[in-house]
Formats: structure tokens, sequence, C-alpha cells
């Protein structure tokens, strides 16, 4: 197997087609094709399954196609990593983060980045651990941000680095009812929004916040990502769980801290996690560089 023959697999795949994949990689479809092919031929199994409009993996091209996004990025990661070792402003660095630091610390990191490395593509991923994981496993991404809760991830499997940790309030809209009585069976009768499921391994230390309070999970829950969690807050009597220091910030107007919530949420830690394996490219120790010192920064500005 050759490496031109997993760059047209990737190709194919991510621009639908043979024809789309011949101009992404400006050879042409007869050489896609025959790429193809010879891939198959050594799989020694159909990989794709051609249909009048684009193309599907089979199940052994999903495996393929995992295998071949790892090795295609290492081997740009090689050459960008040369490049950027002798001051090369070149390459592409893409990096999935958690939606609390596109809220706090994006913005301050994108701008110090940007002062050295004014060329490099930058592609971020918003997304929670869940969605953000796989795709630092299979090497679609170079950089991951998360946040966990305190000791969640353990193991050896990722490098991990803390930005910082930082605790959780219950919170609702300004003027809500439970805001005068925040009595805990009245706040597991409300709606909540939360960014994963409660019942399970899903959120453990979700459901062991409520057995402390000597209640039972609450039965009517939405699972959604952030900005719609936000908006929902506002709009209804639903009930969640935010960082302490999303609370003030633009995005998160109209909604507050229950000052004497019944229930204690866990710690989060926000964690920069990379492959072991897989060494950084200047750029990407840069990005990691500016995220880590102004996370610090914001902790040590936090009373």
């Amino acid at each position: 197997m050759k490496l031109h023959q997993f760059e047209a697999l990737v190709a194919v795949v991510d621009h639908g087609g043979i024809r789309a994949a011949a101009r992404s990689l400006n050879v042409s479809q007869a050489a896609v094709t025959k790429s193809m092919r010879l891939l198959e031929d050594e799989a020694g199994t159909s990989l794709l399954i051609r249909r009048a409009r684009g193309v599907a993996l089979t199940e052994a091209g999903q495996r393929m196609l995992a295998r071949a996004r790892v090795i295609t990025r290492q081997v740009d990661l090689a050459r960008e990593d040369l490049r950027q070792a002798v001051g090369d402003d070149a390459g592409t660095l893409r990096v999935g983060l958690t939606p609390f630091l596109n809220f706090t610390a994006l913005g301050e990191t994108f701008s110090w980045f940007r002062q050295r490395y004014r060329n490099v593509e930058l592609q971020l991923i918003e997304g929670l651990m869940m969605r953000v994981l796989p795709k630092l496993r299979d090497g679609t991404l170079d950089i991951a941000a998360v946040a966990a809760d305190v000791g969640e991830i353990d193991g050896d499997e990722f490098i991990a680095r803390r930005l910082l940790r930082a605790p959780q309030r219950i919170v609702v809209r300004e003027g809500h009812p439970v805001l005068r009585e925040p009595d805990p069976r009245a706040l597991t009768a409300l709606e909540w929004v939360l960014t994963q499921p409660t019942a399970g391994a899903a959120q453990p230390r979700v459901d062991a916040m409520f057995a402390l309070a000597g209640v039972a999970p609450p039965t009517r829950v939405v699972v959604c990502e952030t900005l719609a969690a936000m908006s929902i807050l506002r709009h209804s009597d639903a009930v969640s769980i935010f960082p302490e220091p999303l609370l003030g910030h633009p995005e998160t107007r109209g909604i507050v801290a229950i000052a004497d919530a019944p229930f204690s949420p866990s710690d989060i830690e926000l964690l920069l996690l990379t492959q072991p394996d897989v060494p950084l490219t200047p750029a990407a120790e840069h990005f990691a560089h500016c995220l880590a010192t102004v996370c610090a920064g914001q902790a040590g500005a936090r009373p």
C-alpha cells in the first residue's frame, strides 16, 4: 500500500466522489480510479460503494479510512514540522476546543498565536469531550482542549496538561421563582438542560450530586450543545450546571447562579490533550503555549 492510495481514499470520501477528489489532488480521474482499484486489490475487499451520486464506504472501507487519515496526516505533519523548524510560516493546525474556552480564552490565544504564525491555517472544531476525543484518536485533530469532571480522564492514552480548574454552579434565568426557595425536590421536578445524559456512566458525578442531596436525578432532561442550553435557560424555567467563570460574560446574560443551591456540582478541569506518540509541530507547540498561558492568567485573575 502506497501513500498516494491512502490520499486518494481520503480525498474521495471528503469530496464525495472520484471527480471531485481528482480536482482536489490535482490529478486525473483515471489516476484516482487506479489508486482506489490497487488499494482494494491489496486490501482484498471492496472499500467503496459506487452510487449515482457520490460514494459510500463499506465496513472495511470505514476501517481503512481511519488508518488512511492517520497516515496522511502524519506525513503532512512531518513536512510541516521540518518547514516550521527552519522558520517557515506555513501548514495546518487542527484544534478541538470546549465551548468554555471559546467564550473565555480563545480570543486572546488566537491574537497571540497570530503574532508568530500569520499564515498557518487554523482549523477550530468546537465540541465537548465525547465529540472531540475520537477525532484526536484518529488523527483528525492535533490538539484537544476539553472540560472534564475532575479525575474523569486517567490512564496514559493521552498526554494531559491541566489548563485550569474551575468550580461549577447551578444556574437558572434571572427572576426564576426557584431563586426565592431553592428546595432540592422542587429543583429536580423542573426540566434540566445538560450537555450529556445523566443516567448510567455518562456523568457519574452529576448522579452523585443528586444522591448526596437525598433526591433522585431529574426525569426531564434536555441534552444539547452549550449555545442551545443558554437560549433555553433564558426563555424557560429550566435548570442547568455551568462553570462559574462563564457567568458574567455577555454570552451568559440573563443567566444567574442559585446562591444557596442544595446541590454541589464537582469542579471541572480544563485539560490540553495530545497523543503521546505524535510530536507536536512548532506551530502546535506555540498554540498550546499561548492557550496555557492565557488560561493561567485568567485563573490567577479570579478572586
